[in-house]
């Protein structure tokens, strides 16, 4: 009879496990209140990290197969796309609020947009990178497929916040970057679009763990 470490090492050497846990966990235990708000960052970004840590080094994971690697393609391919997104999304959320007469004020916490250069890098290793080397082991090369609940994880991850607008939104941001990463497989562009957007989200007050930036 197996001895209960090796039946822990299985499970954790198991793909679906390994998602349950790095990526749906966390945000179940942000969104349930289940440890104070001083842990949000611990939790939703410490649980994925340990998970991909674990992961590379028990299968022996290089890096480009995480996606990490400057394309210059890939970047030059997000430029436009991120363009669409800044003029007609960043447009619409910042005129929307104004038309519901709730007017918001500019996040100028400048220091904030530094430390989130390295969480769009991050966010993009975790949920593009390591999301997609997973649900590839699991679902074999159903590009749908795993565009769809990489995308669905990476809205999921966001419930946290409470606000309808940022898991639609992030849903959709989910679903193009997937896209684009199956295309070219580096987090280059994807995270290149994600600092750019997630800024402009940021200034125009839409994102972060205070309750007031809400829009409904």
């Amino acid at each position: 009879m197996k001895s209960f470490s090796v039946l822990a090492s299985q499970c954790l050497r198991s793909e679906t496990a390994l998602l349950f846990i790095a990526f749906i966990l966390p945000s179940l235990i942000l969104y349930l209140d289940l440890l104070p708000r001083t842990f949000f960052f611990p939790v939703l970004g410490g649980f994925p990290l340990l998970a991909l840590v674990f992961y590379t080094i028990t299968n022996r994971i290089r890096f480009h197969q995480l996606g990490l690697s400057i394309n210059r393609q890939s970047i030059r391919a997000s430029i436009l796309p991120t363009a669409y997104l800044l003029f007609f999304g960043g447009l619409s959320l910042a005129i929307l609020p104004w038309l519901m007469g709730r007017p918001r004020v500019p996040y100028l916490e400048w220091a904030y947009y530094g430390w989130y250069l390295g969480m769009a890098i991050f966010q993009e290793l975790i949920w593009r990178g390591f999301a997609f080397l997973l649900l590839e082991k699991v679902l074999g090369s159903r590009k749908q497929e795993i565009i769809f609940l990489s995308a669905s994880l990476f809205a999921f991850s966001h419930i946290y916040f409470r606000s309808i607008l940022i898991v639609l939104g992030t849903g959709l941001l989910g679903w193009l970057w997937g896209n684009h990463y199956w295309k070219y497989r580096s987090i280059s562009g994807p995270a290149l679009s994600h600092y750019v957007v997630g800024c402009t989200f940021i200034f125009l007050n839409y994102m972060g763990g205070h309750r007031s930036w809400q829009l409904f």
